[in-house]
């Protein structure tokens, strides 16, 4: 009986797949199977997977189902076939040889083409079999740890170049940029459509419209030349990360979090758009969602119940479709005219969940309060937001700290001149980390002052939203949407809450003043802030 044998395929790196790894293991592994007069009954692959890190054992792994067919028996008798030892673990000796022998044990043998080795499973191995199996395990394992500390090294080297400012190129750039005489330049085309991803999201657009109008567009998607081509277009992930990440103004990361130099990438991007999307992005109440292609509430997340301060849901019971059945058995829709019926009631109330506002305010009337009357007040500008003044009062105390320590280091360099003792030593050691620190918190404040001043004013908000006025209500369902969520966006930066009471009555509380309406919509009341 011709001998069956499963080839096992492996590489955990790029740099690999560059050298076509995968393939010429799989055309050796034949060979091999063919010079032994077996024959392949199945190939197994695990691409990008380490051994090193025990990655290609992790369920989801052809070895790992391998493995767990093997322990039911469904593989006894066979033979795994692989390059050496190294490619099912380089997490040690005890780790590779214990691998081979539960395979042996569950009746499978391991044969390795690279030295022409097979471990048999019938147990007529000697004594150098099993040095054999843990001298090269062994090797491979220090090979690993060597690579892995290299790697380590390299990098450590590399993040030192970056931010001592040197002019060094490498894999992982971002899509946007290309390689041009070993200098990072900007892709244009790309940096156009990321300036789109953020006047867009500065319009009010969330992550998943802009989505839809990058493939609506047939926009292509950005991948390195080495990965295949993308399929099924643009996606909320890679859209979400291009506006979060700080890449897009020029700045490297440190595993994606600590910034070693601000200006090693060009910029796609103004810090000031930057900032502006920022502004936005802090202040929506939850992160984005799938956008609804209706849009019809423009006072989304801005309406709470008077009585248990819980959020107050939007209904729209208007025009349907009655389903009739007739005798046949033929299903017919009827479109039912019953009015517009939207309305703004407390969600608890609605779910049963103990408030008793069972009050619905016509969303209309509301809605038509706020951008008739609402918007049409008058207020100055010019005065910075309470916020503002907080940040510059904040930037204004680190400075000061930071003044009245380095006058004290100062004394104390100077009384060390003298022949100062020890204690003055330590003294100045701890004023320097004081410094030190106030100084990342005055840069940290800073950067708090410039995404305030960068978002937009109340007049800018009031002007865009009046301009909006007529597309809201435009026949064409794309203008509607979006300009309806422009203007959702504006208003949350307007309006801090609208509270729907029980009498019918509703309050408009604007960072600039406070507006009290009867059911009817008549401004019955207001103050100024």
């Amino acid at each position: 009986m011709t001998q069956k044998a499963i080839i096992y395929a492996r590489f955990s790196t790029l740099e690999q797949s560059k050298g076509y790894s995968l393939e010429r293991q799989l055309k050796n592994g034949r060979a091999f199977v063919e010079k032994q007069k077996w024959y392949v009954e199945r190939e197994l692959t695990d691409e990008g997977k380490s051994a090193f890190h025990g990655s290609n054992r992790l369920e989801g792994t052809a070895l790992h189902s391998f493995e767990a067919e093997a322990r039911k028996g469904l593989h006894r008798g066979k033979t795994l076939c692989v390059e050496n030892i190294d490619r099912l673990s380089r997490q040690g000796a005890k780790a590779a040889a214990q691998l081979v022998w539960a395979l042996n044990e569950q009746g499978v043998d391991v044969a390795t083409w690279h030295d022409g080795y097979v471990y048999k499973a019938d147990g007529s191995g000697d004594l150098m079999e099993l040095f054999s199996v843990i001298i090269k395990a062994q090797m491979a394992y220090e090979e690993s740890l060597k690579k892995s500390q290299r790697s380590k090294d390299n990098w450590t080297k590399k993040y030192a170049d970056i931010e001592s400012g040197k002019d060094i190129t490498f894999g992982g750039k971002p899509t946007w940029i290309d390689i041009v005489d070993g200098k990072h330049v900007l892709n244009k085309h790309r940096a156009e459509v990321i300036n789109d991803m953020f006047d867009w999201y500065i319009d009010g657009l969330g992550y998943m419209a802009i989505v839809q109008k990058l493939n609506d567009r047939q926009e292509p998607v950005w991948h390195d030349k080495n990965y295949k081509d993308a399929k099924g277009g643009w996606q909320f992930s890679h859209v979400h990360r291009i506006i979060n990440g700080r890449t897009v103004i020029g700045e490297f990361q440190k595993g994606g979090t600590q910034t070693i130099a601000s200006d090693f990438y060009p910029p796609a991007v103004t810090l000031e758009k930057y900032n502006r999307a920022h502004a936005i992005r802090i202040g929506k109440p939850r992160p984005a969602g799938r956008d609804s292609k209706r849009k019809n509430n423009l006072l989304s997340g801005m309406v709470f119940c008077s009585e248990c301060g819980k959020v107050a849901g939007y209904e729209n019971k208007g025009n349907s479709l009655h389903r009739y059945v007739t005798k046949s058995g033929e299903v017919r829709l009827y479109p039912v005219t019953t009015g517009n019926h939207e309305t703004l009631i407390c969600d608890a109330y609605r779910r049963k969940s103990g408030c008793q506002n069972k009050q619905r305010h016509l969303y209309r009337v509301v809605e038509g309060a706020v951008l008739d009357t609402v918007l049409s007040s008058t207020f100055d500008d010019e005065i910075d937001t309470e916020q503002q003044q907080e940040a510059r009062q904040r930037i204004a105390v680190i400075e000061r700290d930071i003044s009245l320590k380095t006058q004290q280091m100062s004394n104390l360099v100077d009384a060390l001149a003298d022949g100062g003792a020890k204690v003055i030593v330590a003294r100045i050691a701890t004023l320097e980390a004081d410094i030190e620190s106030l100084q990342s918190q005055l840069q940290s404040a800073n950067d708090d002052a410039l995404i305030l001043a960068a978002a937009p004013t109340r007049s800018d908000d009031m002007e865009l939203v009046a301009q909006l006025r007529e597309e809201l209500t435009s026949e064409d369902s794309d203008i509607r949407y979006y300009a309806r969520t422009k203007t959702n966006a504006a208003l949350k930066r307007i309006i801090d809450e609208i509270n729907i009471c029980p009498d019918g009555s509703f309050v408009v509380q604007a960072n600039f003043a406070v507006f009290e309406f009867n059911a009817d919509g008549k401004c019955i009341g207001g103050q100024a802030i």
